[in-house]
């Protein structure tokens, strides 16, 4: 199992976070399992940022039963 924790904009659309039993090998498998349960993340894919374990992570990155990952939006100025 893995936990996915969501912030900021993020976490109004999905939550704070969900627990995902399904086998999950890849950053990549899950941004495909994340746009599958919600349409609103196929608009914001492209401007997501992960993290596993606390460590900034990309697409190609592997993922463990067990890894924390979070996701959240690059932060905006004003």
């Amino acid at each position: 199992m893995i936990t996915v924790k969501f912030y900021g904009k993020l976490r109004q659309l999905l939550g704070d976070e969900i627990k995902i039993e399904e086998k999950i090998e890849s950053m990549e498998d899950l941004l495909r399992f994340l746009t599958e349960k919600n349409e609103n993340i196929k608009k914001l894919k492209e401007h997501l940022i992960f993290s596993i374990n606390q460590k900034q992570a990309s697409l190609h990155d592997e993922i463990r039963d067990g890894d924390e990952i979070s996701v959240f939006l690059p932060p905006t100025g004003g």
